[in-house]
């Protein structure tokens, strides 16, 4: 028992942050989650995403490879996953899994989660998917979504688990690189219920072309109530997005390399949800945006609708 909370404390203080934070993780969670919204960032939001900074750049991607290779269930695991940044990573999809099967999503109304990263659940009235979901656990999102749409063949845009417990209970993982009967690229559409799903392959970089699937998803396309969120990776070449119709939510990368100027004036959406924040598996030096930086990157597009969600963020969306 000695050995083990021995080893228990080595491991917290490895992975504690340097900084001292003048508010909890569960402090800060109660500010993104139930006093502010994305659609209105408040000073106390800003305070807030400026003190869990201090968690992420204490937080090196080193230490994030090591915690996503540490057992499920063993001390380090446990240790490290209820500590700073990590207890945040954590109640975020903690968050997803009770809040997902208690919401009764509305006529209209699109109910939309964001994990990590560009990773997206979405909700209508009759079906929930996933789009770029990668998490420790994201296992555990299985049973509660009924598909799942992958951008493209990079680490932090799906989890391994994942995939496999989906395709173990049947249910459709749609890429362009997986060989399992759902690969998808450009010209392909289909339907999924009331859901229409219009595919489109485009370049990453100049260095990956057509390496990553855009998604325009009309998610009431048969109930003639469209509500359509375009979902467009890390693509990085906005005259290559050329979505079929009106785009209700555009969901880019906020720092690949694309114009978002003029990918919005472009494909003109009514809301955008800027992501790709804080992605972990980069140094902090080296395309680790932070907080700060994807503010000031939506106030760059001077307009209304543009928001920055959170980790574990809900939104409800109406056309």
């Amino acid at each position: 028992m000695k050995k083990v909370l021995k080893t228990a404390l080595a491991v917290w203080l490895a992975f504690a942050p340097i900084a001292s934070s003048a508010q909890s993780i569960e402090e800060m969670t109660d500010i993104f989650w139930n006093q502010t919204s994305c659609r209105n960032l408040t000073k106390e939001r800003r305070a807030a995403m400026n003190e869990m900074q201090t968690y992420a750049d204490n937080f090196t991607h080193e230490q994030f490879k090591e915690y996503l290779a540490a057992p499920i269930g063993s001390t380090q695991a446990e240790t490290i996953g209820q500590s700073g940044l990590m207890k945040f990573y954590n109640m975020a999809l903690e968050k997803l899994l009770i809040e997902i099967p208690a919401t009764k999503v509305k006529k209209g109304q699109v109910a939309v989660w964001q994990l990590y990263n560009m990773g997206y659940v979405v909700k209508t009235q009759t079906q929930c998917f996933g789009i770029d979901l990668y998490h420790k656990y994201a296992e555990k999102l299985a049973d509660l979504i009924d598909f799942l749409l992958i951008t493209h063949n990079h680490s932090d845009h799906h989890y391994k688990p994942l995939v496999a417990k989906l395709e173990k209970q049947g249910k459709a993982v749609y890429s362009n690189f997986l060989d399992n009967g759902y690969r998808v690229t450009t010209g392909d559409s289909f339907d999924i219920g009331n859901i229409n799903i219009k595919v489109t392959t485009v370049d990453h970089n100049a260095s990956l072309k057509n390496f990553v699937n855009t998604y325009e998803v009309n998610c009431y396309a048969k109930k003639g109530k469209e509500y359509v969120m375009f979902f467009t990776g890390d693509a990085h070449n906005y005259t290559q997005l050329n979505p079929t119709g009106k785009v209700d939510v555009f969901v880019p990368h906020l720092a690949v390399g694309l114009n978002m100027s003029e990918a919005v004036k472009k494909i003109n959406p009514t809301e955008v949800l800027m992501s790709h924040i804080l992605e972990l598996g980069h140094a902090i030096t080296k395309w680790r945006w932070s907080y700060e930086y994807g503010i000031n990157e939506c106030e760059k597009l001077q307009r209304p609708g543009v928001y920055l969600p959170v980790w574990g963020e809900k939104i409800l969306l109406k056309r």
